[in-house]
C-alpha cells in the first residue's frame, strides 16, 4: 500500500519553457534572415534541438511510491522499475526555491554506488514533518537537509529533533 508518492513530472513545463525559447529565437531571427535556406536551416535546427531535449527529459521522468516495506521508483517511459529498502536511504533534502515548486532529494544506496534523485516534495508543512517522522521510524541513520536553511521546514524539525539532528560545520578564524 502506497503510503506516500510524488514524481518528477515538473520536467513537462521545462520543455514547454524551453521549447517557446527556440521558437522565440525563430520568430526573431527568421525576420532578420534574408534567404529561404537559412530560414529553413535555422527552423529545422530550432526543431531538432526541442526533440533532444524532450528525449532528454523523458529519460529522467519517474514517479516514487513510499510502500510499508520499501521505495519503490517506476521511469514510466523507459519501463524501468527500482526498488529501494529504507535500510539504504541515506539522506532526505528539502529544497526550496523563490517562484518555484518545493523539490526533495534523496540519495540512496544500491549495491556498492550511491545515487540521488530530485523530485516534486511529499508534502508540505506539517504533513511533511509527518513525513519524516515516518521515514525516520524506518531508518533511524536517515540524515535529514534543509535548503534553505532559514527556511520554516528547518525550524519544525528542530522542534521536533532538537538542534543536532544536522551535522554543524565549526568555523575557525
Amino acid at each position: 500500500m502506497t503510503k506516500y508518492s510524488s514524481s518528477s513530472s515538473y520536467w513537462k513545463y521545462e520543455i514547454v519553457i524551453t521549447s517557446l525559447m527556440f521558437l522565440g529565437i525563430e520568430i526573431i531571427s527568421t525576420n532578420t534572415f534574408e534567404k529561404i535556406l537559412a530560414k529553413l536551416i535555422f527552423v529545422m535546427l530550432s526543431i531538432g534541438i526541442a526533440i533532444l531535449v524532450i528525449l532528454y527529459q523523458r529519460k529522467k521522468t519517474f514517479y516514487i511510491n513510499f510502500l510499508e516495506n520499501e521505495i519503490l521508483i517506476e521511469y514510466s517511459f523507459l519501463k524501468k522499475t527500482i526498488r529501494v529498502p529504507y535500510a539504504n536511504l541515506l539522506q532526505i533534502e528539502f529544497i526550496s526555491v523563490y517562484r518555484s515548486p518545493n523539490r526533495n532529494k534523496i540519495k540512496f544506496k544500491i549495491g556498492s554506488e550511491i545515487k540521488s534523485l530530485i523530485f516534486l516534495s511529499i508534502a508540505e508543512s506539517n504533513e511533511y514533518i509527518e513525513f519524516i517522522k515516518w521515514l525516520k521510524l524506518k531508518n533511524e541513520k536517515l540524515e535529514l537537509k534543509v535548503y534553505p536553511s532559514d527556511h520554516i521546514i528547518n525550524h519544525k524539525i528542530q522542534v521536533v529533533y532538537g538542534f543536532k539532528y544536522r551535522k554543524m560545520l565549526k568555523k575557525t578564524l
